[in-house]
């Protein structure tokens, strides 16, 4: 043979090569394409299952504002229906009542903002209690799912029975995530829109390890029984930090609210003393430059109080 027929034939055997190696790397190129508009395509559709959905513009502001009030309320374990509006505003207009008949409209004006403030206050100690009361019930919830589902049952049966030997207010909480799920809902976008409401993380962790569950599968038992251990893990060194600190927090409290009280107590019982400094130039810069002060130290008592 030729010494140029072996020349072509080694040109072609190199353009064979690369043939097939520019048709690999196609074939690569292709695969990989794919495996990436299938994940923009599945995480695309996550994230439309889980964003919130636009409300109209008309009227959204009034629809938000008495939407974060309901749901106040129900972290409050309060139903936002009529008896609990007349029950609790007919003790501030008694307030006010109060404030008219001892000092006038200025001591009613005063009454009434104690009183709106105190309402505030006892509105969300309630709702901070029912939080804790949530986060020391879903333990004990979880490990009754995992045992109901170590007897074979799925996911969201073992969650259904689990609730009926749950007390309140845990109970409420999750009724609502399954009327939400028995309405269309998954059973893991249930608890998290439950989650939000109540701003419960725990809840936010278990509806995580549902949709884990119900979307992939796996050893969900063994996953919500971990789940429950943290859960009490956390809890014990949320209470041995809260009993350090309870003596920093009280003398944040005390500090902060006492002003406060003694000047409303103060306008209260004698509004006439508080005008007389008002219309004083140097009486309205002293009670101006309190107020400031006042603002200024509940304000640092208050990150005093969080760092802790």
């Amino acid at each position: 043979m030729s010494s140029a027929a072996l020349v072509v034939a080694a040109a072609a055997l190199v353009l064979l090569g690369l043939g097939l190696l520019l048709l690999s790397s196609a074939k690569a190129r292709a695969h990989e394409e794919s495996a990436r508009a299938f994940l923009q395509a599945q995480t695309e559709q996550v994230k439309a299952r889980y964003a919130a959905t636009p409300e109209p513009q008309a009227g959204r502001k009034q629809h938000d504002l008495r939407r974060k009030w309901a749901d106040f309320l129900r972290r409050a374990d309060l139903a936002p229906t009529r008896r609990t509006y007349a029950l609790w505003g007919g003790s501030i207009i008694g307030l006010g009542i109060v404030g008219v008949a001892m000092g006038g409209w200025l001591a009613a004006l005063a009454a009434l903002s104690t009183g709106v403030a105190i309402l505030y206050f006892m509105l969300w100690n309630r709702a901070r209690r029912t939080g804790q009361r949530l986060r020391q019930q879903l333990p004990s919830f979880l490990d009754a799912v995992v045992r109901m589902m170590s007897i074979g049952s799925s996911v969201p049966s073992a969650f259904q029975a689990a609730i009926g030997n749950t007390e309140a207010p845990l109970r409420q909480c999750l009724v609502q995530a399954i009327h939400l799920q028995r309405a269309g809902k998954e059973l893991d976008q249930a608890v998290l829109q439950v989650a939000r409401i109540y701003q419960v993380d725990e809840l936010m962790l278990l509806s995580s390890v549902l949709r884990l569950a119900v979307r992939y599968g796996g050893r969900a038992d063994i996953v919500m029984e971990r789940t429950a251990a943290f859960m009490r893990d956390r809890q014990q060194a949320q209470q041995e930090l809260h009993a350090l600190s309870s003596e920093t927090r009280l003398s944040a409290w005390v500090l902060g609210l006492l002003p406060m009280v003694v000047a409303g107590m103060m306008f209260v019982m004698n509004a006439a003393y508080i005008m007389m400094m008002w219309r004083d130039p140097a009486g309205k810069t002293l009670l101006l430059v309190a107020v400031t002060l006042e603002v200024m130290g509940a304000a640092m008592l208050y990150r005093l109080a969080k760092s802790v």
